[in-house]
């Protein structure tokens, strides 16, 4: 059975056209676009996407949720998993964010240190939503700026986990395995000694898990694999570094990377520019 496909790869294969499109790392895509006379289907799509229609779309239509149409300003939210059927009668342009789910859940976990499994996206289509509408207007005006769109995403997550009536987070009864004192201790031995090797095995024996039961709770408490994680804060780290005026290859040592191009790959792929790029936007 073929994967499902990502609405930008549907869009991609419509007669939409792409105005711009910016990787923001991870795997979260920002894409504005242009369409006419055109009918649309998503199937069951791999990824959370966030709609914002920025000109017209008053012929634009749900066809699966009454035929109901869209307008300048409206917000639209696409759960992954979910499908939907458009119709498009004129033109109108709009703006995109695709943002894979364990992006979101790790960012409930490590920012708003609450429990990720409660995360439950609505799907929503043309809502008004002016608080996240300016949040994604804001991410694409500083698109092309790293630092800046790396805040103005985080202020984009935050808005939709929190805000009335569209915030994600929910109640949870689950329980991940990891007690919080646990979770205290891995996150202090990960901080440090991000510069030496860390292994599954120690981490699990810290926990005092099989390393199989340890990650299934590490990811279900934290939203990301214990590999995820670590490299996650190991870029954290080199973003500070990096702001101090440390040499690259310093750098790479100290984040645990064993040498510059492997910490250019890796830095790349978490914030879309390479770590030269992110120094002169500093």
């Amino acid at each position: 059975m073929a994967a499902p496909a990502t609405v930008f790869e549907s869009l991609s294969r419509s007669n939409a056209r792409l105005e711009g499109a910016r990787d923001l790392g991870q795997g979260v895509g920002l894409a504005q676009w242009t369409n006419t006379r055109d009918r649309v289907r998503y199937e069951n799509t791999r990824m959370h996407v966030l709609s914002l229609y920025l000109e017209n779309g008053q012929e634009s239509r749900r066809l699966d949720r009454g035929r109901i149409a869209g307008a300048p300003g409206a917000f639209c939210l696409m759960p992954q998993g979910a499908h939907s059927d458009w119709e498009i009668g004129g033109d109108f342009r709009f703006l995109h964010l695709y943002l894979p789910d364990p992006v979101l859940r790790s960012f409930a976990a490590e920012t708003l240190e609450r429990d990720p499994v409660g995360i439950e996206l609505p799907e929503l289509t043309f809502v008004a939503a002016p608080g996240l509408a300016r949040r994604l207007a804001d991410l694409a005006r500083t698109a092309d700026a790293p630092i800046a769109a790396r805040a103005a995403l985080g202020e984009v997550l935050h808005e939709l986990l929190t805000a009335p009536g569209v915030g994600a987070l929910r109640p949870s009864t689950a329980r991940g395995g990891l007690s919080p004192a646990v979770i205290r201790r891995l996150r202090t031995h990960i901080e440090e000694n991000l510069d030496q090797p860390l292994t599954l095995a120690d981490l699990a024996a810290l926990a005092g898990l099989s390393e199989f039961h340890f990650q299934r709770a590490f990811r279900t408490r934290l939203g990301l694999s214990p590999h995820a994680y670590v490299e996650a804060r190991r870029i954290a780290r080199a973003e500070a570094l990096i702001a101090a005026g440390e040499p690259l290859a310093e750098v790479a040592v100290a984040c645990g990377f064993s040498h510059h191009s492997h910490l250019t790959r890796i830095f790349r792929a978490h914030r879309g520019v390479n770590p030269s790029v992110w120094r002169a936007a500093l």
